[in-house]
């Protein structure tokens, strides 16, 4: 059973971050303020994003790549940099700049596809809305409720093609054809329409992105034909409307780093660029920070400001007030309608934030100890009753200043209560969350004890274990009790008692005197501790290297000296010294240390490389002692499958569309692969897993890019050598004497080798920054969930080889398989428990989001390394599936 409880607690413990640090920010029961009573300055809104297009792709040699659309702003308008939050995702961006809102997290819950909550977006405020676009993104805002108001949305299912057979700028195209033939349709019914929002999604430049990467001949091909298009657009809106009351706002909702991907919290990812213009825009003014604008050295103000600010900005242009859900503070001196119509949409902005808090407020204070619970003191009552009386005094007077000065006070104020709200139980949450780890560590320690002291201390044991439980019992009836009266929400309550119920079961084995001998045993010291004890050093050692583990995620460089260090530790005496054996292997041990290093792998494309490590896996084939063991099919399988790799690496380098034919033959190796090892009549583990090696290694060299073959390719015969060379050193008897040292160190092999097969070939604390180019061989169409299935694959691969040579060479991780695990679990806990005091949330967002994903990483691994051992005996013959079952009771 205590792998289902590890699964179960891992899981639990997986999803306390997102309670304690990702609570949906959607505030449900809102009202919408009135319109603002001001004529507004513009009647339409153009609302133009550039997916994926980064603020240093804009600028970038004097803005010469954007001809067309630097003659407009060096005329009118404001141009400058808006800063994104993580996750870097269109998704999310789009959110932000349209609804003024951050991701909603729960969205996970349904893919990421649907909202689970419903909010307000500036489409929904506005009299009607039209769209064009890509069908993912305009499927977030089509199904929110539209309060009868027509919204127009026009999408295509984009099947991106990233083979580079055609041309990405084709998608933009398809946009501005659509939206020409709108303008033509509509245009008298369109001329007299107020609050009319146009929105122009532009996903060109976010595939040529990922296909061609930033700032190449073929990116910039696209983004040429994207800012001219939008210029045409520009140009034939203000000859169909020539009233001068169209406003225009282009953005992106990301950015994008050199290598093509996105969703962490990089600069080049996070900076996007926006450019507004048109009716009710301010003059430029000076900012403290120029560019240079062209070759003639013309300097013009850089405007700076953040995504969801342009929410609210957008709103007041056409006279709407911001939408429900909004966090966005309307920037001050981006309009030119007047101080007045400025102070009064300032002035919306800040009811709007207000109502946001006040819900909040009253959802604390319906619960029955809110008296005697802290409150946000800054924003009273009395103090937002005071500021609404004022405003409208100030506006009578006439003392817009005085007014703008206020409402961003009270906005400031606003936010900072509602943030205080969202997470008023976090420090709470956090006590109980560690707790949770220090129960189940404590649970995972008690695994230890089955041969332990006598049953002599079972009766002392079990009446001090029983006063502690019914305690907790006493303690979970009085907690229940708060939190049912406080109305805490059920999410929050959960986590709160948590730790009650697995501290329970880490005790409830010493009140059962008949169940097993391990329960009878339960407070002795381990049977491990009876034996050969490990030394200061050895246990310094491995609580260093552990702890370097952890910041491994920090700094990938880091892994190289654990990994040195821990490898020469281990393996230095296992070896003769002097012989070609040890120089080898030593050669190795360096050659690895210096994969970190090197660039990550993800977006970075090397030929040569790539061919090294198909060198290298069929020499070790062909050389290798069990290469008789191989059957026909094997050899020719295999063979066949790394010269289809060759080919469509050489075709898809040099932009030729990798045939049909070369794709169903990568599809069916990726069957044949697992099945052929299944199916071997083999029964020499060695022969075994020669097979395996041979196999996973052709599969996982189909989805390279760069040096990972050949990395994983060293790795795996690193590993194999020294556990080989530890086999011939330690006698078995010294194993079972050993079993404390012998035990954390096959467990800290495992843990190490996983995270060093991920860090050595790319930055595991970025998943979702991924390269489509690993699914050439399979695939020329952008398919995201095709393509990070893969990338999954890809990743376990590498663990699931490590493992079986594990298995294979070591007896001892045969049968001490269960004590292993534990001390497995027992440092990954650890190491949980570290980053989960690592997450920040303050800071800037690349810290907060980073800290957040390698704890949510490091759960994660746990499991699936917990998966992967079973698969790796399956695929060894040393479990079968009815075997499985029964190891999980």
């Amino acid at each position: 059973m205590w792998i289902i409880y590890a699964l179960l607690v891992h899981l639990l413990l997986l999803g306390s971050i997102f309670v304690i640090y990702f609570r949906s920010p959607v505030i449900e029961g809102l009202q919408p303020q009135k319109n603002l009573k001001a004529e507004p300055p513009a009647d339409r809104l153009v609302l133009i994003v550039t997916d994926g297009l980064r603020a240093e792709s804009f600028f970038a040699n004097k803005c010469n790549h954007v001809p067309h659309l630097r003659e407009i702003f060096m005329k009118e308008g404001i141009v400058g940099i808006s800063r994104t939050r993580v996750p870097t995702e269109s998704r999310p961006g789009h959110i932000a700049l349209i609804a003024g809102l951050y991701e909603d997290p729960s969205a996970v819950t349904k893919g990421w596809k649907e909202n689970p909550i419903e909010f307000d977006t500036v489409f929904n405020r506005s009299d009607q809305t039209y769209a064009w676009g890509a069908q993912d993104v305009l499927h977030i805002f089509e199904k929110l409720a539209d309060s009868g108001r027509p919204m127009h949305f026009d999408a295509y299912n984009h099947d991106l093609d990233f083979s580079g057979q055609h041309k990405t700028f084709k998608q933009d195209e398809w946009v501005f054809d659509r939206v020409r033939l709108l303008l033509q349709r509509k245009q008298k019914e369109l001329q007299n329409a107020k609050r009319v929002v146009f929105f122009l999604h532009l996903l060109g430049l976010d595939t040529a992105g990922h296909v061609h990467k930033p700032g190449t001949p073929l990116f910039l091909e696209n983004l040429k034909f994207t800012e001219r298009g939008v210029w045409e657009i520009y140009k034939l809106f203000e000859e169909i409307f020539p009233d001068q009351r169209t406003a225009y706002l282009l953005t992106s909702d990301h950015g994008m780093t050199d290598s093509g991907s996105h969703g962490s919290g990089a600069q080049h990812e996070t900076e996007t660029p926006f450019m507004l213009w048109g009716a009710g825009v301010a003059e430029r003014t000076y900012t403290g920070i120029n560019f240079e604008v062209n070759d003639k050295g013309l300097e013009l103000p850089l405007r700076q400001l953040e995504q969801a600010q342009l929410t609210p900005l957008m709103s007041a242009l056409i006279g709407l007030p911001p939408p429900m859900n909004n966090f966005g503070i309307l920037p001050y001196g981006f309009m030119s309608a007047g101080d007045r119509y400025e102070a009064m949409a300032a002035h919306s902005n800040a009811l709007q934030l207000l109502a946001q808090y006040v819900s909040l407020q009253e959802q604390h204070n319906r619960g029955l100890f809110a008296p005697l619970l802290n409150s946000f003191n800054k924003l009273t009552s009395k103090l937002m009753d005071s500021y609404i009386s004022s405003t409208v005094e100030e506006l009578q007077l006439k003392e817009f200043e005085k007014s703008l000065t206020n409402s961003e006070t009270i906005m400031q104020l606003a936010l900072e209560g509602i943030d205080y709200y969202h997470g008023y139980y976090c420090n709470a949450l956090l006590i109980c969350t560690t707790a949770t780890f220090l129960g189940w560590i404590f649970y995972l320690y008690r695994l230890l004890t089955q041969e332990a002291a006598p049953k002599k201390v079972a009766s002392t044991v079990n009446n001090h274990a029983s006063g502690i439980i019914f305690g907790l019992c006493v303690a979970a009836v009085l907690l229940i009790g708060f939190l049912v009266a406080q109305r805490v929400p059920l999410s929050v309550s959960f986590y709160l008692l948590l730790p009650l119920p697995v501290w329970m079961l880490a005790l409830w084995q010493a009140t059962d005197n008949n169940s097993s001998a391990v329960d009878a045993r339960a407070y002795a010291q381990p049977a491990v501790a009876r034996q050969a004890q490990a030394s200061v050093a050895q246990l310094l050692l491995l609580i260093a290297c552990a702890e370097l583990l952890v910041f491994t995620f920090i700094e990938r460089r880091l892994i190289s000296l654990c990994f040195f260090a821990f490898a020469c530790y281990s393996n230095w005496r296992t070896f003769k010294l002097n012989t070609a054996e040890f120089y080898l292997w030593f050669l190795l041990v360096i050659a690895l240390a210096c994969f970190p290093v090197l660039p990550p792998s993800v977006g970075y494309q090397n030929c040569y490389l790539l061919l090294a490590g198909i060198v290298l896996l069929l020499l070790r084939a062909f050389l290798s002692s069990e290469r008789r063991s191989y059957r026909m099919h094997t050899k020719w399988c295999n063979s066949l499958i790394l010269v289809n790799t060759a080919v469509c690496v050489y075709l898809h380098s040099h932009q030729i569309a990798v045939p049909l034919p070369l794709k169903i033959v990568s599809w069916l190796y990726l069957v044949y692969a697992f099945v052929s090892i299944q199916l071997s009549k083999e029964t020499v583990l060695e022969a075994r897993l020669a097979q395996i090696c041979y196999n996973l290694g052709a599969l996982y060299t189909l989805m390279c890019t760069s040096y990972e073959s050949l990395f994983v390719q060293l790795l795996t015969m690193e590993l194999a050598m020294a556990l080989t060379a530890q086999r011939a050193h330690k006698e078995p008897l010294q194993h079972q004497q050993d079993s404390l040292q012998s035990s954390l160190r096959i467990a800290f092999t495992l843990l190490l080798y996983t995270f060093f097969s991920l860090f050595g070939s790319g930055n595991i604390a970025s998943i979702s920054s991924f390269d489509p180019n690993i699914a050439r061989c399979f695939l020329s169409h952008f398919a995201p969930f095709v393509i990070m299935s893969l990338v999954l694959l890809k990743l376990v691969l590498p663990i699931v080889i490590n493992l079986s040579i594990v298995y294979t060479h070591s007896e001892y991780a045969r049968q001490q398989e269960r004590q292993i695990f534990i001390c497995l679990l027992i440092i990954c806990d650890i190491m949980g428990l570290n980053f989960l005091f690592l997450v920040r949330n303050t800071g800037s967002w690349l810290e907060i989001g980073s800290s957040i994903s390698h704890f949510v990483i490091m759960e994660v691994t746990t499991l699936v390394m917990l998966v992967l051992a079973y698969a790796s005996k399956i695929l060894l013959r040393l479990a079968n599936c009815d075997h499985v079952l029964s190891k999980l009771h």
